[in-house]
């Protein structure tokens, strides 16, 4: 895992994502990301849906975010719900969709000055 902090005045916004990589802030990734108002996680090892574990999700609570978008690439794939149990249990909000429209949410989101976290997985 590498952790990117934004040492910017702004929040991290997500400027592009296709199938191949995600531009957050005008710099490439082409790997998985979980993006958060002020840090960047990458380096995560996780190119499908079905391979989500438990430590992804501890590495989505770890900014202690009032909502988790969770992108699950190009087509929406609900995850396995138990994974899910952690989020609920700390009544954080949350949200399965494809990538397109996790970034599109999180951009929103962020620009409403909420927290949030967003996870982004490229295949």
């Amino acid at each position: 895992m590498q952790l990117i902090e934004n040492t910017e005045s702004g929040s991290n916004l997500i400027t592009t994502v296709d199938e191949n990589s995600i531009y957050i802030n005008k710099s490439e990734y082409k790997q998985t990301a979980i993006v958060s108002n002020n840090s960047i996680v990458t380096d995560l090892q996780l190119t499908d849906i079905a391979d989500l574990n438990a430590q992804h999700i501890e590495y989505l609570l770890s900014s202690k975010p009032e909502l988790i978008i969770i992108g699950s690439g190009v087509q929406h794939i609900f995850p396995d719900v138990s994974l899910l149990t952690p989020i609920a249990q700390l009544n954080i909000g949350f949200e399965v969709m494809n990538n397109k429209s996790a970034a599109r949410t999180y951009n929103v989101l962020v620009a409403e000055e909420r927290k949030v976290a967003c996870l982004l997985i490229i295949e």
